[in-house]
């Protein structure tokens, strides 16, 4: 009797929910973006979480039902969002995450009651701060919405992102890289409401009563050739054949071929690599590989190229959060760098760990990339782990990132 009451008090919410929507979206959609569901938040908060989800799940379909009426005018802002939308299909769902939803709870009631906007605490503390102190992933991001308490007008407020040039709003809700999210819609002194969104891109601990089981990141992206459960593998003989349909595994076979003799691939790669000391093969880690391919799938989401995150994050705090342990002294900033290299533009793996190890030619002294992936200095010599990443969109088309580094017991 009990499990048929749970039952049918599921598919009376269900029914909520589709009198509430349209017929374009199945029962099956909306119970997979109905994430928050059984837990303890606020029905517009639990609805924060549906919406957000059914436009990273289906971005065309949401544009031409919940989002329509919030599409009209000329603003150049929902313009692009209409261009936006249309590119985002089978984005992984948000789930409520337990710290940060403690984090979003206490930003929204601490700008409520003091009456302020922003990302900083009120007394000072920055964005990063706060939320590091609760939930350990070094990936985050934090969208504040003012005026409204009705989930879908918050929701849309943040996706159209009006007069915020760089659309980060827009871009942290529809980040493949995350699947972790807090939401706190609180009373504002000012603005009669307003609502925090805290993302990150682990959970970390499932809030009580939340539909998820999956404390991993998650990669459901199709625009690349990555297998996330197995990612590259060596080659099965010696030959050098770079013809793999897996371009990640092209690169992966490359660099550590041009590593055991890097003098025979000067004038392939177009610069004298002769005096560079034979180095040991590189082997496969798919932690760091992960990390690769969610900082790829950032660049392209987020429309930057840099090795630090438009939040202010480098690749160590990621490395280590991930679970690929780094010494305390690599990582006294959030934004600092030992372990990763980028190229951009092609498709070929081959193709992008030439421009990497050429790096602006003879007349580039200091050659970072080329340092780092055949390991000329003593810092990176004795590195033995990699990863790979690749991701296809953009500004560039391509977007690689290639991690290379060792365990702080190294």
């Amino acid at each position: 009797m009990k499990k048929i009451l749970i039952l049918m008090a599921m598919l009376i919410a269900m029914q909520g929910l589709r009198a509430q929507t349209f017929s374009e979206w199945s029962d099956q959609e909306l119970a997979k973006a109905n994430t928050a569901q059984g837990t303890n938040l606020t029905q517009q908060e639990k609805l924060v979480f549906l919406y957000c989800n059914l436009a990273r799940m289906d971005g065309a379909k949401f544009m031409r039902t919940y989002a329509a009426k919030y599409l009209t005018g000329n603003s150049s802002y929902v313009a692009s969002l209409k261009r936006d939308l249309q590119q985002v299909k089978n984005r992984p769902m948000l789930y409520p995450e337990k710290d940060l939803c403690y984090t979003a709870a206490l930003h929204a009631a601490d700008m409520g009651s003091h009456g302020m906007i922003g990302h900083n605490s009120s007394d000072g503390t920055a964005c990063f701060t706060r939320i590091g102190k609760y939930y350990k992933c070094g990936t985050a991001a934090e969208n504040c919405s003012y005026g409204y308490s009705d989930a879908l007008d918050i929701v849309m407020q943040l996706l159209i992102d009006e007069n915020t040039p760089s659309l980060g709003h827009r871009v942290s809700i529809l980040n493949a890289t995350y699947n972790a999210m807090g939401t706190s819609i609180k009373t504002h002194k000012v603005y009669s409401y307003n609502c925090v969104q805290d993302f990150g891109a682990k959970i970390l601990t499932p809030l009580s009563g939340s539909s998820s089981n999956n404390n991993n990141y998650t990669d459901n992206r199709q625009n690349n050739n990555y297998n996330d459960n197995q990612g590259p593998t060596p080659p099965s003989d010696n030959r050098n054949n770079y013809n793999s349909t897996n371009e990640i595994e092209n690169a992966f076979m490359y660099l550590n071929a041009v590593r055991k003799n890097p003098g025979q691939y000067s004038n392939e790669i177009g610069v004298d690599l002769s005096g560079v000391q034979p180095l040991h093969e590189l082997k496969w880690n798919q932690t760091l590989a992960k990390v690769a391919q969610a900082k790829a799938q950032d660049m392209v989401d987020r429309n930057y190229f840099a090795h630090v995150d438009p939040d202010g994050g480098g690749m160590n705090f990621k490395i280590n959060a991930a679970g690929y342990k780094l010494r305390d002294s690599w990582l006294t900033s959030y934004s600092s760098n030992n372990f990763e290299s980028l190229a951009a533009g092609h498709k070929s793996g081959k193709e992008s760990i030439i421009q990497l190890i050429y790096d602006g030619g003879a007349n580039n002294s200091n050659a970072g990339h080329r340092r780092h992936l055949l390991g000329i200095d003593p810092f990176w010599s004795d590195c033995y782990d990699i990863g790979i990443g690749m991701a296809k969109g953009g500004q560039y088309g391509y977007y690689w990132c290639v991690l290379i580094a060792k365990h702080d017991f190294k």
